[in-house]
């Protein structure tokens, strides 16, 4: 599958964001929806699997991306999906969260640090889009 072809669902509580990063990837050709939630997010993956996930870490509340990932990772409709994690926390600070709200699980692919660049943003996703590398 060409990677510019590919959907991504994008799950943040901020609509700024959801704009950005439309704005950033469309353009390159990919389909980007969005989602505001978690528990959004989820069933639109349940309903039309995406090629990637970009999934912010607090959502309406400060674990609520962390417990997305825990149950992506351990559903077997969902658990080969890449996820790119994005906060403005920070990724030591992240990965540490997550081993404590999912222990034993990888959490995403790859770490986004907010605020972050559209090159950054187009990078990451073609890097992921192309390595298939689901955390397992």
């Amino acid at each position: 599958m060409n990677d510019k072809n590919c959907r991504i669902l994008l799950i943040d509580d901020d609509p700024d964001m959801h704009l950005v990063v439309k704005m950033i990837l469309e353009p390159e050709g990919y389909e980007v929806s969005c989602s505001l939630t978690g528990s959004g997010g989820m069933e639109s993956m349940r309903r039309q699997p995406p090629d990637l996930v970009m999934l912010d870490i607090m959502l309406t509340d400060p674990s609520e991306g962390l417990r997305v990932a825990c149950e992506m990772r351990h559903d077997e409709q969902l658990k080969a999906i890449p996820i790119i994690m994005i906060s403005a926390i920070g990724e030591k600070i992240g990965q540490d969260y997550y081993s404590e709200v999912c222990p034993g699980t990888a959490s995403g692919d790859l770490f986004l640090e907010k605020p972050f660049d559209p090159v950054t943003v187009r990078e990451a996703v073609k890097w992921v889009l192309e390595n298939k590398t689901a955390a397992p």
